[in-house]
């Protein structure tokens, strides 16, 4: 069973390593559609393995897990459609920063694999998944067909927080349809509830994150931790994706400078061997 540090867990880590570096070299002399159409198909094959995971549950209750319940998912459904916009996009520039945030974080602590077998369909999918988000927008940029663009920087949380506003729709439609439930919570109560469904953080900090989650909500405003509607019963409450827009400015800047850098000289760099 994979669990955190144990044997399976490092190997399950090496192998996007091995796939990423292989499929950059088998790659890098082809042309650019056929590399472009490749990492296309292979977006698609995380776009139907999303979908697919219901043959393994097969059961209505848990047909909310094929959603956009978290930014992993939403990546998941949306990427093939970035993919398909011709010129570049903004969009590519966002995807880059998600997928290689959120594909890596899934890899390093990987919740749905945990205590399952190795070769089990589920672990095998959120695998791929998880590699895949992080392996195409990676290779994009690789193979110089879409590099990040820092001077969009002052976009990045604005899209994070249409992606937050995706997934708390979601959760919406999640509770009052009735696809998810719990046992003493209205569909309204679990809805806002910080500790179910709030997996993206969408309502604030889950309980379970300590001083981590502590530090992220003090970096927004006071008065977007005020339950005007008295929806909580006093309890604290982070008004949806709004509590978000500071800490995504101080998290997601200096994060996407750091990944998009690298590329940025690298083309410099190319620019100068045409000179």
């Amino acid at each position: 069973m994979i669990e955190v540090g144990n044997v399976y867990y490092f190997i399950e880590l090496l192998i996007p390593v091995i796939v990423i570096s292989v499929t950059y070299h088998l790659l890098k002399n082809k042309t650019l559609n056929f590399q472009y159409t490749y990492l296309f198909i292979w977006c698609l094959l995380g776009f139907i393995l999303h979908f697919a995971k219901q043959l393994v549950y097969q059961d209505i209750s848990q047909l909310s897990k094929s959603t956009a319940e978290n930014i992993c998912a939403v990546s998941t459904l949306v990427f093939p459609f970035i993919m398909m916009i011709k010129k570049k996009n903004v969009l590519h520039d966002f995807m880059f920063l998600i997928g290689l945030v959120g594909g890596g974080a899934g890899l390093l602590y990987p919740t749905e694999a945990l205590g399952e077998s190795l070769f089990t369909f589920e672990t095998i999918r959120f695998y791929f998944c998880h590699m895949s988000l992080l392996a195409i927008p990676l290779l994009l940029a690789l193979l110089n067909i879409r590099e990040p663009d820092l001077k969009k920087w002052w976009v990045m949380p604005l899209l994070f927080l249409a992606y937050e506003t995706i997934i708390m729709l979601n959760t919406a439609l999640l509770t009052f349809t009735g696809l998810a439930t719990r046992e003493g919570f209205t569909p309204l109560q679990l809805f806002i509830d910080r500790q179910y469904l709030n997996n993206s953080f969408v309502f604030g900090p889950t309980p379970d994150m300590g001083i981590v989650g502590e530090t992220i909500g003090n970096m927004t405003f006071p008065f977007m931790k005020t339950d005007i509607f008295n929806l909580t019963n006093g309890d604290e409450f982070y008004w949806p994706v709004i509590w978000l827009l500071i800490p995504s400015y101080i998290i997601f800047v200096p994060l996407y400078t750091v990944l998009a850098l690298p590329f940025r000289k690298k083309h410099e760099v190319m620019s100068l061997e045409f000179v």
